[in-house]
């Protein structure tokens, strides 16, 4: 017995020994264990946010951040970059929960750390877009209307599918119907309106409908009433109830499908009558205002009103010339050729006929634009006078060049011409035969100025620097006349040629010396007897520089477009006198 106790004793002890050496052996696993788990941000295998030994750590570039992958040895739950929220899809447009670490922004996720129902852009609501609806969260109605370059609408108060499909196309239009102590009425109106009835709530919006539709069983009835409508240029039909019905057409006032469906739906169409605005028709009321009709008081088959003339009669006003203009017709006040010697004052409208009125619009208040007529297309517009570089021109070719600009040439003898200091006539080089002639380039249709400020620039431009007074003194000459008498109180006065003149003249053109002195001999002066050095201004000379003045713009001396004279004389350009403004003014305003 005793030697069995000891085999017993002895089994035990090593059993215990067993046990102790099996915990030690546990005991020191785990330890390992813990001392080799670390927290990768990602794996060698591509995982986020795992628990995993400290090789099994991605240690390679983080694109997100351009910075390397973390590997910490502690537990992801312990760690910010694994922490949990919610991952906002800004490229895509969703939301779904998800760590830090999983939330890339470099595909556009933007991380929040709060649950998907406490995120703003992740509220679920009713987006529109355009004429379709859709129950998604915000910035998925974002990327929507991005993606269908749209613009998206997001109410997040409708978070019921149903209502926010049966929103879809708010502005479409058709038959409201709602009950009352009358019966089953109905409203035309649009599908947003109707929603918005909370009478209505058990009878759906009927798009495309009537409310005269038989299978809806209003009591509103067909009619024979027209009516005009604010905002819109046709004449309608009027039901019962009052609602806007189809365009009238005289041969439909009975015809039940007419009297059911707007246009489009179930072949109903509108009948344009003769296409050109259905004016004074009494059978069709599809007018059309570009055209020159709209909805007017009138005597038709049905109803009180008709497609009205928007034309401008021959005697309802003087600008129609006496002609009926239609609507939107265009016409200029006068001809652009009135212009080529327009006189201070007169100035060029743009008339146009507007809604059965003549309108008109001042094309420019100094001619610096005239009303043009296009004679093919009818149209008329206010176009560029470009008279501006017509005096420097120095050839035909350059002064007629009307890609550029609007001028015309005076040539030959007492005509229109700049002259020289001795008040013979300037050369211009004709571009056909190569020679040069006496003429002169000046504006094909007369500009007009500030004539009472001759200092001021001619136009409220910045960089403007030509005044009145500066385009006026092109055609300011001192004429010096040289008169020789060859046998005193016997022989008559003569003018000599300007020797000065002369020596130019044959250096530059070569001509002979009859046609140099002929040329260079002043014709502004003339003998009043002969016989003595008392002279006049030769009037056709003085007449040539009063046509030179004005058709440079309101230069010179002339009456204005009424006809009413100015303070002085044209002879008074003439006289080398100062001209005494303020007496001539004063003597006038006692008159």
């Amino acid at each position: 017995m005793r030697k069995t106790k000891e085999i017993y004793d002895f089994r035990k002890k090593v059993a215990l020994f067993g046990i102790l050496i099996l915990a030690v052996i546990l005991l020191s696993g785990f330890a390992e264990s813990q001392e080799t788990t670390y927290c990768a941000e990602k794996t060698t295998y591509g995982a986020s946010c795992q628990d995993v030994p400290q090789e099994e750590c991605n240690t390679g570039i983080n694109p997100s951040t351009m910075q390397p992958y973390k590997c910490d040895r502690t537990a992801c739950k312990s760690t910010p970059y694994c922490s949990t929220g919610t991952c906002v899809n800004k490229a895509t447009g969703g939301c779904l929960p998800s760590s830090q670490a999983e939330c890339n922004p470099v595909e556009g996720g933007f991380f929040y750390a709060l649950p998907k129902d406490e995120v703003s852009e992740c509220k679920v609501g009713c987006c529109f877009l355009g004429d379709g609806n859709s129950l998604v969260e915000k910035v998925r109605c974002d990327v929507l209307g991005k993606d269908y370059n749209v613009k998206a609408t997001f109410k997040g108060d409708i978070t019921n599918e149903v209502v926010c499909l049966a929103l879809a196309s708010p502005e479409a239009k058709g038959a409201c119907v709602f009950e009352t102590e009358k019966g089953r009425e109905c409203k035309f109106t649009t599908r947003e309106e109707c929603l918005s009835m909370k009478s209505t709530i058990n009878f759906p919006f009927h798009e495309g409908f009537l409310c005269t539709a038989p299978e809806l069983g209003t009591i509103c009835a067909m009619t024979q009433r027209t009516k005009c409508v604010p905002g819109k240029r046709e004449v309608f039909f009027e039901d019962g109830c009052g609602n806007t019905a189809n365009v009238y057409d005289a041969n439909k006032v009975d015809n039940v499908a007419y009297w059911s469906y707007v246009p489009g739906v179930q072949g109903v169409e509108v009948d344009v009558g003769d296409g050109k605005g259905n004016i004074n028709s009494k059978k069709y009321g599809a007018c059309a205002f570009l055209k020159g009709s709209t909805c007017g008081p009138g005597n038709a088959e049905y109803g009180n009103f008709i497609c009205k003339d928007l034309g401008c009669p021959a005697n309802s006003d003087p600008l129609t010339g006496g002609v009926k203009r239609k609507h939107n017709e265009e016409w200029c006040s006068s001809p652009i050729k009135s212009f080529e010697n327009a006189k201070p004052g007169q100035l060029s409208y743009l008339l146009y006929c507007y809604n059965g009125e003549v309108q008109y619009e001042l094309c420019d208040p100094f001619r610096n634009k005239l009303c043009l007529e296009n004679k093919e297309t009818g149209a008329a517009s206010c176009v560029v006078n470009r008279w501006s570089d017509c005096i420097f021109q120095e050839n035909t070719r350059d002064c007629l060049d009307t890609s550029i600009r609007d001028c015309r040439i005076e040539r030959g003898a007492s005509t229109v011409t700049l002259r020289t200091q001795y008040g013979t006539e300037k050369q211009i080089l004709d571009s056909d035969t190569g020679k040069t002639i006496i003429g002169t380039c000046v504006p094909k249709y007369t500009p007009g100025f500030k004539f009472w400020d001759p200092e001021g620039t001619m136009l409220d431009v910045p960089g403007e620097t030509q005044t009145p007074l500066s385009i006026c003194e092109f055609s300011n000459v001192a004429c010096h006349v040289p008169y020789t008498q060859e046998v005193i109180g016997i022989t008559a006065w003569r003018a000599d040629p300007s020797e000065e003149c002369v020596s130019q003249c044959k250096s530059v053109e070569g001509w002979s010396n009859s046609k140099c002195y002929e040329a260079c001999t002043p014709v502004c002066l003339e003998n009043l007897d002969g016989k003595n050095a008392d002279a006049r201004i030769v009037k056709d000379w003085a007449q040539s520089y009063q046509n030179l003045c004005t058709s440079l713009g309101d230069c010179g001396v002339a009456a204005n477009y009424l006809e009413k004279e100015g303070y002085n004389r044209w002879r008074d350009l003439f006289t080398g006198e100062q001209i005494d403004w303020e007496t001539l003014v004063n003597a006038d305003k006692k008159k």
